[in-house]
């Protein structure tokens, strides 16, 4: 147990911190880029500056990696093309930074690939989309414009990618092509600019147009416009893996059976989630949460009950260990308009399945351990109220959970008074 709460104090101390010194490694690029292509692996960062003559490009990476960094082959030129190559030798995400006049008659965003800009001025080009994101690709975009009044720019987005643009400025059209399962949605629209929607959904050999509109003006009730927003769920299953510690009140009887060391907790699960508006989402489903509890004293079950060995026999060690199955609800509120950061408020309503004593003579031989049935020591339910930061920029890490357990942790009559816990969770 104790390798477990050092592990989980180094991985709170590389979560606080995760903010390191940045060093950015730069390239020049002086002749035209017309056509923009990201593949996955960074986070791209295009960066608008008017004065630029140039495009800068630079891997914004950690101190630590600066000069690893300097080894890495970021990206190709060739005809007014400018290619970001996949990153497979950086951490996933580490910041790729363009800085320039940002006009391209393309930007297109290879499947899994990110980015964001402050600003992209768009010109039209003849049979060039003039964005373009693969499946599960993402792009966030805070001022779109539209230089010519007289130009109609088509904007393609494949399934599970999604578009955010804050604002649309200019004067011109813009043809949105909506495919599958993909996400579109914008903030604030010129009184001019026309925006045509066309959805389309996947059939067996091909997909087929499911809808087709005109969008015009402002926002709908300060709220972005989004193609998913009558699309409420999201149908698919999302694993939930969760280990941590608690913390509790002890019995006040210091002979008590149940007195504890340690509690660690472990639960897995899956769940689906509901769109309730752009910042809100609901997610429910089924969770196990198994709770080992390493025992101060030496015992044994017997007449029902778990009493305390008088110390004569065998020395060994004890953990008493429960099994709860139960339904989950988490309402989360997204930070920002990428949906990477949240917070979140959640219930965990669980019944007892199995209770049992684990026996081990031996600490070196993880498997020489004996197992016995316990009948009525633990509550017959659980119920959890939790609160989390949740973050999709850590790799399998996807965020920090406390929690509280409402319900005493033990059966009536156990013990004297009532148990209750507190404990934390990292999610993953």
């Amino acid at each position: 147990m104790k390798h477990i709460i050092l592990s989980l104090v180094i991985v709170f101390a590389v979560l606080t911190c995760y903010a390191q010194e940045e060093v950015a490694i730069e390239q020049v690029i002086n002749q035209k880029i017309n056509k923009l292509e990201i593949n996955p692996g960074w986070d791209v960062h295009l960066i608008h500056n008017e004065a630029d003559t140039c495009y800068r490009i630079a891997i914004v990476t950690t101190e630590d990696l600066a000069t690893f960094a300097y080894n890495v082959q970021l990206c190709n030129f060739k005809d007014e093309k400018l290619t970001i190559l996949e990153n497979t030798q950086l951490p996933k995400g580490t910041v790729v930074e363009i800085e320039g006049p940002i006009t391209f008659g393309q930007i297109a965003l290879m499947d899994r690939s990110e980015a964001r800009a402050d600003y992209v001025a768009a010109m039209a080009q003849e049979d060039l989309k003039n964005i373009f994101l693969g499946r599960n690709s993402n792009f966030y975009i805070q001022n779109y414009h539209i230089t010519e009044s007289k130009i109609k720019l088509v904007l393609e987005i494949w399934d599970n990618a999604k578009l955010t643009i804050d604002t649309i400025s200019g004067e011109g059209d813009a043809v949105v092509k909506v495919n599958g399962d993909a996400d579109f949605q914008y903030g604030l629209c010129t009184p001019d600019a026309k925006i045509k929607l066309y959805e389309y959904v996947p059939t067996l050999s091909y997909y087929r147009q499911k809808d087709r509109r005109e969008i015009k003006g402002k926002e709908v009730d300060g709220e972005l416009v989004t193609t998913n927003r009558r699309k409420m769920w999201e149908q698919t299953l999302n694993f939930d893996g969760r280990i941590g510690i608690q913390q509790g009140n002890t019995p006040k009887d210091a002979n008590s059976p149940l007195l504890q060391n340690s509690t660690l907790s472990v639960k897995i699960g899956f769940n689906t989630s509901f769109r309730l508006s752009n910042h809100w989402r609901f997610s429910s489903g089924l969770m196990f949460s198994v709770d080992k509890k390493t025992l101060s004293h030496q015992v044994k079950y017997e007449d029902n009950e778990l009493v305390v060995i008088d110390g004569q026999e065998e020395f060994q060690r004890n953990s008493l260990k429960n099994l709860y199955l139960g339904a989950t609800a988490t309402f989360y509120y997204y930070l920002g308009k990428r949906e990477m950061e949240s917070i979140a408020l959640d219930f965990y309503c669980a019944g007892l399945m199995r209770e049992w004593l684990s026996t081990t003579t031996d600490p070196t031989k993880l498997f020489a351990r004996k197992y016995a049935t316990v009948d009525n020591i633990f509550n017959p339910w659980k119920l959890e109220v939790g609160i989390s930061f949740n973050t999709q920029s850590l790799g399998f890490i996807h965020g920090i959970r406390v929690f509280a357990n409402i319900l005493p942790e033990y059966a009536p009559g156990v013990i004297q008074g009532e148990i209750r816990s507190v404990g934390i969770e990292i999610k993953l």
